[in-house]
């Protein structure tokens, strides 16, 4: 989609979309919580808690992200929707190409 000053390739609007709501699903199906495992693998109690409150603190980071990262897909999702509804009603609004005559050097 073309305006005055600007290019839109929706394709690609579209793909960011795609790729983003895909990242998004990929974390949601991770939590690093249950990462550290039990206290005995680590031979120490405050190592194992230490390393618990950075993932389950890095966790919650995480899933700001894609709360964030799921709202901006569906905003670039509905920005292509509206880009391809508006090229499709300009398209509808032409019944002949208004640059024919110039071509054909009338």
């Amino acid at each position: 989609m073309d305006g005055p000053g600007f290019h839109v390739d929706v394709e690609k609007v579209e793909e960011a979309a795609s790729g983003i709501q895909r990242s998004v699903s990929d974390q949601e199906s991770f939590a690093l919580r249950g990462l550290c495992g039990d206290t005995a693998l680590y031979g120490h109690g405050g190592l194992h808690d230490a390393l618990m409150n950075f993932c389950v603190r890095w966790s919650d980071g995480l899933d700001t992200l894609t709360d964030d990262a799921g709202v901006i897909s569906d905003v670039l999702g509905r920005a292509a929707g509206a880009y391809r509804a508006v090229d499709a009603a300009a398209a509808g609004s032409l019944k002949a190409d208004p640059a024919e005559q110039a071509v054909d050097g009338g």
